[in-house]
């Protein structure tokens, strides 16, 4: 099993072309804009436009700030309120943003359904848990806030708040503890 640690600062973000906000990628698998799935923090700080990704599905999680709501023409509203609820939804729907609030900010996970299927897990961390890793499956642990500690075998990773790891079962069945008090994003991925 292998475990990448992605430390909040070394997280790339990215201004908004349109000013309304800026997004802080975690973590992309598979190149450019042919990623097979992505993770990534959006701070919203204006109503405006939501981006499309054509062929894709979202889950979201409103991590801060609020209420934030999405409108598409096709489908009906998405109000991401309560903080920590996973929301699943279209990429390629056209959507715009309306933020009630001075911003919100919004953990999104972006997967293309024919390579991975996915779940958006937000959670309390009090004490323990185990993520359960078969061969084809890899977790993504985003600490929202607290600390914790993260062990898959004979490696140990310290998590602060806005750090991740990305766990993977690399062709065998593992497990990993993660141990700690906060709040945390957990993303399950299977390869199909």
């Amino acid at each position: 099993m292998r475990v990448l640690h992605i430390p909040r600062e070394q997280q790339i973000e990215q201004r908004w072309r349109n000013d309304g906000g800026s997004t802080r990628e975690i973590v992309r698998v598979g190149a450019g804009e042919d990623f097979d799935w992505r993770a990534s923090v959006a701070r919203i700080d204006a109503s405006g436009p939501f981006s499309s990704f054509p062929g894709c599905l979202r889950s979201s999680a409103l991590l801060d700030g609020g209420p934030l709501t999405l409108i598409a023409e096709e489908s009906p509203p998405i109000t991401f309120e309560p903080r920590m609820r996973a929301f699943s939804y279209r990429g390629d729907e056209a959507r715009s943003a309306l933020l009630l609030g001075t911003h919100a900010e919004l953990f999104n996970l972006i997967i293309r359904p024919d390579a991975v299927d996915a779940q958006l897990l937000p959670r309390p961390l009090v004490g323990s848990m185990v993520l359960f890793c078969p061969p084809g499956t890899c977790w993504l642990v985003y600490l929202v806030s607290g600390s914790a500690e993260l062990r898959a075998g004979e490696q140990h990773r310290h998590l602060g708040s806005g750090d991740a790891a990305l766990i993977d079962a690399d062709g065998a069945s593992g497990r990993a503890v993660l141990d700690g008090g906060g709040e945390v994003v957990l993303a399950k991925l299977e390869r199909r």
